[in-house]
């Protein structure tokens, strides 16, 4: 028997594109996923179901049309990342084998409509908004209009939008900053209201939390040269601090192939309580820690 109980990626981790896109292959990939469970024998859906028809007959037409710069693919694809969010919401974790999807009959009405959705911005919701009530600091609020008028002809809406964009690609994306990732690894933990403690200490990990005996080591970037240093730092916290669980967090948009080959170490079990993940899969992984530390008493 294992001493270490460890969530790993392959049980609790959900591909990249479930989540977002990050160009059309994760649409294909996606749409091509969800095709292959509706048209598998004795799976989760009925074959006549209207809905599953019209699904069916869509795969084919895009795959005839073509998945790259086709905007359908990627409505629709939004549109299943929505349902997927939905089940994810209401189920600890989902499979897509017992899981369904309630495919609309009309799938073309729906991507229409999330086509509108996500292009069509109300000129009523823009009047409600006041840069004065937002940046309510006269130097703030000059600058904020002067960035504004020079990038995007004095559309708040626009400007706003695309300071979140930003935000997002720092926070999601191979470039996030080390201090990015560990903000959302704290938000998450601070929801399950867990004390945090910082070290910042050579040779130990980047977080470390007590109550559940983790150790939370942020890595945005991976070169095997690095294995020998990650594995001092992993050691090292495991023998000063006791660690029962640690876990190495990585950005969603690290390739697979980079991410596969930082995984040989944790598959290896040179650690025995090591688990690395994406930064997408640590709220689900931080859920499953606190229900084995609970469990244990």
């Amino acid at each position: 028997m294992p001493r270490f109980e460890r969530p790993r990626a392959s049980t609790i981790g959900t591909p990249v594109y479930h989540r977002r896109r990050r160009d059309w292959k994760d649409d294909r990939d996606l749409i091509e996923e969800i095709a292959t469970t509706v048209n598998k024998l004795n799976g989760p859906y009925e074959y006549y179901d209207k809905g599953v028809f019209a699904f069916r007959e869509k795969v084919k037409h895009l795959r005839a049309s073509g998945y790259e710069n086709n905007k359908e693919v990627v409505y629709l694809s939004m549109w299943i990342r929505e349902e997927l969010s939905k089940i994810s919401k209401s189920q600890a974790s989902y499979d897509l084998r017992v899981h369904t999807i309630p495919f609309p009959e009309k799938i073309d009405l729906t991507i229409s409509r999330m086509e509108q959705k996500a292009i069509g911005t109300s000129k009523d919701k823009e009047s409600e908004l006041s840069i004065e009530s937002l940046l309510p600091d006269p130097g703030l609020r000059s600058f904020a209009m002067e960035r504004m008028q020079i990038l995007h002809k004095g559309d708040l809406i626009a400007y706003l939008s695309s300071l979140v964009s930003k935000e997002r690609d720092s926070l999601l994306t191979n470039s996030a900053s080390i201090m990015d990732l560990i903000h959302i690894c704290e938000y998450n933990l601070n929801l399950l209201e867990l004390d945090v403690k910082k070290r910042y200490a050579v040779g130990e990990t980047d977080l470390w939390i007590p109550s559940i005996s983790l150790g939370v080591e942020i890595r945005n970037s991976w070169d095997p040269e690095d294995e020998i240093e990650l594995i001092r730092i992993l050691s090292d916290t495991n023998f000063r601090l006791q660690t029962r669980h640690i876990v190495v967090v990585t950005p969603d948009d690290l390739s697979d192939e980079t991410f596969s080959s930082l995984r040989k170490i944790e598959k290896r079990e040179v650690i025995e309580n090591l688990s690395i993940i994406r930064i997408g899969d640590f709220s689900d992984y931080i859920t499953k820690i606190k229900d084995i530390e609970d469990s244990r008493f």
